[in-house]
């Protein structure tokens, strides 16, 4: 009473059991985007729940951008001067926390197309050329939110995960003052 040669055959064919195939690998991102496909996938899975909290990163983003560097509060002319509290209190900052994030939300939204995230990522940059913005702002505002994702994921952001997000926000970063550079 033991398996036959034929079913061991099958349960072992292509190292699984009933021969069933590995999937495939999936295809190679656009050369553009400074991931590989499974780093991708990993940054649209833990995005997910960064998604989920969108309004609260971008407040502790831009709160620590605040307190690491306190001359960015000032560009801020709604924001000048409040407190911490005040702050976390303020409906116009939190809409702009939401706002600001919503850009790194879509841009992670349409990774499957490197044109429509480049697009959206010049658009935002020159808006805020626009406004007066210096690229060396847009630079100061990474690690701030790094951390403020760090937190957010707590366990889930291993070594491999800070990797892409930094690599995943250099990208938007450069993009976004790449076209500001252009603007002016």
């Amino acid at each position: 009473m033991g398996c036959s040669p034929s079913a061991q055959e099958d349960r072992t064919r292509n190292g699984t059991a009933g021969g069933i195939p590995e999937p495939d690998a999936p295809p190679p991102t656009d050369p553009r985007l400074p991931l590989t496909a499974r780093q991708k996938f990993s940054l649209e899975k833990s995005w997910k729940a960064v998604q989920r909290s969108l309004d609260t990163v971008g407040m502790n983003a831009l709160i620590r951008l605040f307190k690491n560097t306190p001359e960015t509060q000032d560009w801020f002319p709604l924001f000048k001067g409040k407190t911490e509290e005040q702050l976390r209190n303020d409906m116009s900052f939190e809409m702009h926390a939401t706002a600001l994030m919503g850009v790194f939300d879509e841009a992670v939204e349409l990774l499957g197309d490197v044109d429509a995230v480049i697009k959206l990522l010049s658009k935002t940059g020159k808006r805020h050329a626009k406004l007066g913005v210096e690229p060396d702002v847009i630079w100061t505002f990474q690690k701030p939110l790094l951390e403020a994702i760090e937190e957010l994921l707590d366990t889930r952001y291993s070594e491999k995960i800070e990797e892409i997000y930094k690599s995943w926000t250099t990208f938007v970063i450069d993009h976004m003052t790449k076209a500001m550079q252009a603007d002016s």
